[in-house]
């Protein structure tokens, strides 16, 4: 089924110069610079205000890797108001929403360097997951805590 492109280039572009961004329609990988992370959280508000600029940042990376390396899931052309709304929408699951995503896709990755026979790459998935881990532990424990 064709679908119509519901977010428009020119539309993300409009948005993009009134927010002061870059084109984020010409973005190829998922980076997103920290002045951009702070005019989205200001602007977002909510949830995204209750973690740091750069929770958020990660988080705005995280769900454009849906249009630079997924195009076919590429659902808001990389709006940046949409993408940031997403985020917010994430954090108001939890706030340690992107700490949780990133334990998991670690997991994923490290079965899979198993499953092929990697273990080197195992080994340093595995690593970065002990990392991962040890952040969400952290986290529980401030909320415990805090």
């Amino acid at each position: 089924m064709q679908l119509p492109q519901y977010i428009t280039t020119p539309e993300v572009q409009r948005i993009c110069r009134e927010l002061g961004l870059r084109d984020w329609t010409d973005l190829k990988e998922p980076a997103v610079l920290p002045e951009e992370a702070a005019r989205l959280r200001a602007e977002v508000g909510g949830e995204a205000l209750l973690v740091s600029e750069e929770a958020f940042r990660q988080g705005l990376e995280v769900e454009l890797e849906h249009g630079t390396r997924f195009p076919d899931t590429n659902v808001t052309n990389n709006h940046p108001l949409l993408t940031g709304w997403i985020v917010a929408a994430h954090l108001k699951e939890s706030l340690d929403y992107y700490r949780r995503l990133e334990v998991a896709e670690l997991e994923g990755d490290l079965l899979k360097a198993m499953h092929a026979g990697d273990f080197q790459k195992a080994s340093a998935k595995y690593n970065l997951l002990v990392k991962a881990r040890l952040k969400v532990a952290q986290a529980e424990a401030g909320q415990l805590n805090g």
